[in-house]
């Protein structure tokens, strides 16, 4: 399906247009569609629902969602599985090539763009440092069949697609847990299977995916961090950082708030060729032609 049309910043342009008119058709053709369908307006992110001549409005007058690229939540993936052919085959064997550059995404998350200079400009007997030991750690288990004779999937790329199928689907982990034990069971003895998700979290870690944890107040109050991160109780409200019962001979603080810092993640952007050159569109690529599109078209 062409969608060189969402390129065109020019809403008025005749091409796009045209390109709203096929996404509408297209749309509302699909099966078990009948009034209205989700508005891929900016605003409303395939998250309201609109009559056809509601979402034409919002498209022509205001754009269509930049970050909405496979039209999942239209029937294109639907379209796609009930119409395979030859060609459609290929596309998703080329997608699923794509997709499974494990060792790809361990450059991008490690910063190494040449392996072989890398382990080369080590002198003599000394060690590697921290990163580059998780580097070749996660090298190495990218590489490893996930059990004899498997050679679709390793070792790495195992829990990777596994903990992405546990966010697309909000399993819990209780139930990843299970599910590993049963792979475990059923799988070649041998195999690299986590035997928990704890176990299978440490990876993201070592891809710069994990979080911190920081306590908070039982009613919201205040973070224990930084001049709090010793106190005991809340100096606001005064209730206890502490649940009453113990957990394995651990206090347990009443909540507890997950922290992504971003500036590994913003790092881990401009590692990556692609995305860095994404992330400086705004000052590269972004047209100047005096209309205010984007926050980067302003002055200040």
């Amino acid at each position: 399906m062409d969608k060189s049309w969402l390129n065109i910043r020019n809403r008025v342009d005749q091409r796009y247009r045209d390109g709203v008119e096929g996404f509408l058709n297209w749309a509302f053709s699909q099966p078990g569609v009948n009034t209205m369908i989700r508005c891929p307006f900016k605003g409303c992110m395939d998250t309201v629902f609109k009559l056809k001549n509601d979402v034409r409005g919002d498209l022509l007058k205001k754009g269509f969602w930049d970050s909405y690229k496979v039209w999942d939540l239209h029937g294109e993936v639907l379209a796609r599985v009930e119409n395979s052919n030859v060609t459609h085959r290929d596309e998703v064997e080329d997608d699923s090539n794509e997709d499974d550059d494990i060792t790809g995404m361990i450059h991008d998350a490690c910063g190494y763009i040449n392996v072989e200079n890398n382990m080369n400009s080590s002198e003599g007997n000394e060690e590697p440092n921290i990163h580059a030991t998780k580097f070749y750690k996660l090298l190495k288990d990218a590489q490893t069949e996930l059990y004899s004779g498997c050679t679709k999937v390793s070792k790495l790329s195992f829990i990777v697609k596994l903990l992405h199928l546990k966010c697309l689907n909000h399993w819990s982990n209780k139930s990843m847990d299970e599910l590993l034990i049963f792979f475990k069971e059923v799988l070649p003895d041998g195999s690299f299977v986590p035997t928990s998700f704890y176990e299978a979290n440490k990876v993201l870690r070592d891809l710069g995916l994990g979080y911190t944890k920081i306590d908070t107040c039982k009613n919201d109050c205040i973070l224990y961090w930084r001049y709090y991160a010793n106190a005991q109780s809340c100096p606001k409200c005064g209730k206890s950082r502490w649940k009453s019962q113990k957990h394995k001979g651990k206090k347990v603080a009443h909540k507890v708030l997950q922290h992504f810092p971003i500036k590994p993640r913003l790092q881990r952007l401009y590692m990556a060729k692609e995305t860095s050159k994404k992330m400086r569109w705004h000052k590269e690529e972004n047209i100047d032609d005096g209309v205010m599109r984007h926050p980067s078209d302003s002055i200040e």
